[in-house]
């Protein structure tokens, strides 16, 4: 897997984090040692799920056989579209989270990256490196958690719906590619 394909599906990925740490800010103030507390816990999960997907997919592989990419392809697009539609139908409370309370941090950890554990999935179908993958992963949502609670602080609440709008639409994107690839149009 070279580096530019890691670094757009670690950002895309970190984009629904950074919606709901951009909208948990906007109504509350989160000082530092809280910011940096959900960055970790976000980022932690994150990864976590992602290799557990990467190794059911990794896993499973060998089933699959000729058809494993157009099946990683499949997956990819699935959780691209989820993405994108959660984007049109969540509203501001379904994305604010209350941070002094560590259950509910933890709980919207793990709800944010369900979706990232299925796309783990596909990836592990497709790709054998999973330490790189995992260490951009942390790295980027960590920086894009703190980002989105420093841009929420601002008040700049419509970058939310957007960016998770911006994250399923570019994993459909990454998805079409895979295909071209796979079809050898690309």
């Amino acid at each position: 897997m070279v580096l530019l394909p890691i670094i757009l599906i670690t950002f895309l990925v970190s984009l629904v984090p950074f919606s709901v740490a951009l909208n948990t800010s906007v109504y509350r103030c989160v000082v530092v040692k809280e910011a940096l507390k959900i960055a970790v816990v976000f980022a932690l999960f994150q990864v976590a799920m992602l290799a557990l997907g990467w190794v059911i997919g990794f896993g499973i592989k060998g089933l699959l056989q000729s058809m494993a990419f157009p099946v990683a392809a499949m997956v990819v697009f699935f959780i691209g579209a989820r993405i994108f539609l959660d984007s049109r139908r969540f509203g501001r409370e379904q994305r604010t989270m209350a941070v002094e309370d560590n259950r509910i941090l933890l709980g919207f950890a793990f709800v944010t990256s369900i979706n990232t554990a299925l796309l783990g999935m596909g990836l592990g179908i497709v790709y054998k490196e999973i330490l790189m993958l995992c260490g951009f992963l942390f790295a980027m949502v960590f920086l894009v958690t703190v980002i989105g609670i420093r841009l929420g602080k601002r008040g700049m609440i419509s970058l939310g719906r957007s960016a998770e709008l911006l994250g399923g639409t570019g994993l459909i994107m990454v998805s079409i590619v895979m295909v071209l690839q796979y079809l050898k149009i690309f």
